[in-house]
């Protein structure tokens, strides 16, 4: 056998070779003892006053006012100031179950997202959203503004994406001026898009491998099941419209990473993350400047940067699933609070267990006699393409859709009801691991079980969540009967 050419093997060297290994290292400590995974998620709303009109950023009784009203009952240290402005919070608050660590941020346009965790319970989790609720109403009321915050996919709205301001942070206006000549649907990805995201903890690069390419393959139809967009740009819309509006944002930093299906390393994902123009930079001083036509590379080539100037870069790429040193699911559109919590607690249930790629095969053996082997990109986005045509009817992966959803529901009932996840694939040994979203027996598992029960009724009736979401609109006024 000859050995492979030296010459086509990349070498690294200097200040990039630092910067690449650094990233290494904080993925590396991103891993977590079994027993010690949590998990979390992140709701982006639009607030939307009574009159159906849009709440911006600045004035009397916008955004901005409201940001500054709930900063009033919180500490300095809690209140986070950038490019000059009050943009964010981030403290505690004490449930039941546990301490939850609660980030408030603003959106493009003033989208409200609170992030909460991660906890070792879903149930956590969800009281903490809800005592941020309880504190954004109480402010309303403070600044005499009659508001909602609506948990919808696309702003239900506007008709077009520049009636709405941009806050005022750097980051948002380079990114806006650079995205919006890569892709048409760029602003209004930026200015009318809200989304629910979830956030896992890995044990190893293997384990992360292992959700990443999980979360991939099933990536379309956690779209499809999460959709609550009933309307785009003022008008009725097909199926995954936030899915549809990201295929058209900047093809080299959005969509699956190359190698996701193929046993993506953490060095893999870091490479990528260097071909892809950053489009600013912002230094561990705090400031902000464009980057131009430079490569990440070529940053990670000048010197050795800080963690949060590395932690910048991985921030400033938007594949569908991400890594921060933990894994990211970014398909989900917003959701209202206790769908949102169910949402987490049916992913955490699935991709928490160590044999889940083997249980589906298992269940739909007939359809899979090779399992998932040979299945690539490719069929991944011709996935989501089918499932963005043909909704319930698509086929995917060569089965029908619904056999899919069907199994995934059966997995993570039987996960969260047998209270644990194993521990390897393949493994002779049933030894077994309790994970986070079912680690209790009481309250926490109920809870669980109820989110996952709710899904499983929805789905079974062959509804999503903007049937739901169509209907709430219409009752807040916000849409006419006849928009949908």
């Amino acid at each position: 056998m000859s050995m492979p050419d030296a010459t086509c093997i990349p070498t690294f060297t200097g200040s990039f070779r630092q910067n690449l290994d650094a990233l290494i290292e904080l993925f590396e400590r991103g891993d977590k003892d079994p027993a010690g995974k949590k998990i979390g998620f992140e709701l982006e709303r639009i607030l939307i006053d009574d009159s159906g009109a849009v709440v911006p950023f600045s004035g009397e009784r916008g955004v901005s006012a409201l940001i500054h009203e709930l900063a009033a009952h919180h500490a300095a240290d809690e209140q986070i100031m950038i490019d000059g402005h009050l943009l964010g919070l981030a403290y505690s608050i004490e449930t039941d179950l546990e301490e939850v660590e609660v980030n408030v941020s603003l959106e493009p346009a003033a989208q409200i997202e609170v992030s909460a965790g991660p906890a070792h319970s879903v149930k956590a989790l969800y009281d903490a959203v809800r005592s941020f609720d309880a504190e954004v109403n109480a402010a309303c009321a403070a600044i005499g503004l009659q508001a909602h915050l609506v948990p919808v996919g696309y702003n239900p709205v506007v008709t077009d994406p520049l009636e709405l301001e941009l806050i005022p942070k750097d980051r948002y206006r380079d990114m806006d001026a650079y995205l919006s000549r890569r892709g048409r649907y760029a602003r209004d990805m930026m200015r009318c898009t809200a989304s629910t995201q979830v956030s896992l903890d890995y044990e190893s690069e293997e384990d992360a491998q292992r959700i990443y390419r999980m979360a991939t393959l099933l990536g379309p139809l956690l779209s499809f099941l999460f959709d609550n967009a009933p309307v785009f740009r003022g008008k009725a819309t097909p199926g995954m419209a936030r899915s549809r509006i990201w295929h058209h944002v900047d093809v080299d930093r959005c969509g699956i990473v190359p190698g996701a299906l193929e046993g993506l390393t953490f060095e893999d994902y870091i490479l990528w993350v260097s071909g892809v123009k950053p489009i600013l930079f912002t230094d561990a001083q705090h400031a902000t400047t464009s980057t131009g036509d430079r490569y990440a590379r070529d940053l990670m080539s000048e010197r050795p940067l800080e963690r949060s100037e590395l932690m910048h870069l991985l921030s400033m790429v938007f594949p569908n699933v991400r890594l921060k040193g933990f894994v990211e699911l970014r398909e989900m559109d917003a959701l209202p609070p206790r769908l949102a919590a169910a949402c987490t607690s049916f992913t955490g249930a699935l991709f928490y267990d160590k044999c889940l790629e083997d249980k589906l095969v298992g269940l739909l053996s007939s359809y899979l006699p090779h399992g998932f082997e040979g299945i690539d990109e490719n069929d991944a986005v011709l996935a989501r393409i089918h499932l963005e045509e043909q909704g319930w009817d698509a086929k995917v992966y060569g089965m029908p859709a619904t056999a899919m959803v069907d199994a995934l529901i059966e997995i993570a009932r039987s996960n969260v009801e047998c209270g644990c996840g194993y521990t390897g694939i393949g493994s002779d040994k049933s030894s077994s691991v309790k994970v986070p979203v079912v680690r209790e027996t009481g309250t926490a598992r109920a809870f669980d079980l109820e989110g996952i029960e709710m899904l499983a009724d929805m789905w079974g009736a062959r509804r999503l969540p903007r049937d739901e979401g169509a209907a709430k609109l219409k009752q807040l006024g916000i849409i006419e009967a006849s928009a949908v």
